[in-house]
């Protein structure tokens, strides 16, 4: 078909690519038992997107989630499920930040804006010693050429973000329209349209504009890593 119809080389290499995608399978399919349909979708964006820049207003984001932070947090949010559904659910949580790995064009870059009191409740998640491992894992991975991750201080006072954590997936290919996501504990939501994909790309400049540089972030994360735990101030 594509000689056919004549298509261009560009044309030729995107219809290629695209059939070698639809031949092979999603990894995340081998774990249907324990995905939901809407987490699906969230991992067929991710999994797609070229740049995801993301505000996170409660809880760490998902890429970035070591695998101690993600085990206390599913546990939390997902009393029902079993230990050994839990174990699986972090592993293909870990398995996702895979694209943020390797190098040229398939690897994803992630801007990232997380305001402190997330910051701070990852530390007091657990022990110690996982609480200050999610910190470093934050200041180490941020020297990452394709990812950025800063942090929104308290002193911000009230800010456009206020309302609530949010995701923008953008795609290289003109035909790939970018997406919001918008998450909640019972429903996703994901927002096509034009205007309110640049509403929150507007809305995520504004809480960058108002964050810590990345250097500035990597200081303050350092501070929490090694400030006395109140465990140790009253030994």
């Amino acid at each position: 078909m594509i000689s056919y119809y004549k298509a261009d080389r560009a044309t030729a290499d995107r219809l290629r690519r695209w059939a070698a995608d639809g031949r092979r399978q999603a990894w995340w399919k081998e774990y249907s038992e324990v995905i939901s349909d809407s987490a699906d979708v969230v991992f067929d964006y991710e999994s797609g997107a070229s740049v995801i820049r993301t505000y996170a207003s409660m809880i760490l984001p998902g890429l970035l989630q070591t695998e101690a932070y993600a085990t206390r947090l599913l546990t939390a949010i997902l009393p029902q499920r079993t230990a050994a559904q839990i174990e699986t659910l972090v592993q293909v949580r870990l398995r996702r930040q895979d694209i943020l790995s390797g190098e040229g064009d398939d690897v994803a870059r992630l801007f990232t804006v997380i305001d402190e009191a997330a910051i701070r409740r990852a530390l007091s998640f657990g022990s110690t010693e996982d609480g200050r491992a999610q910190l470093v894992h934050l200041r180490e991975i941020s020297l990452r050429p394709n990812i950025s991750v800063r942090i929104l201080p308290l002193t911000a006072g009230l800010h456009a973000g206020v309302m609530g954590s949010f995701t923008v997936y953008q795609f290289t290919d003109d035909i790939d329209r970018d997406v919001v996501h918008l998450e909640s504990r019972t429903s996703d939501r994901y927002l096509e349209e034009a205007s309110s994909v640049l509403d929150h790309l507007r809305l995520f400049d504004a809480v960058n504009g108002r964050a810590l540089d990345n250097a500035q972030s990597r200081d303050l994360l350092t501070q929490l890593v090694e400030a006395p735990h109140p465990a140790q101030e009253k030994k």
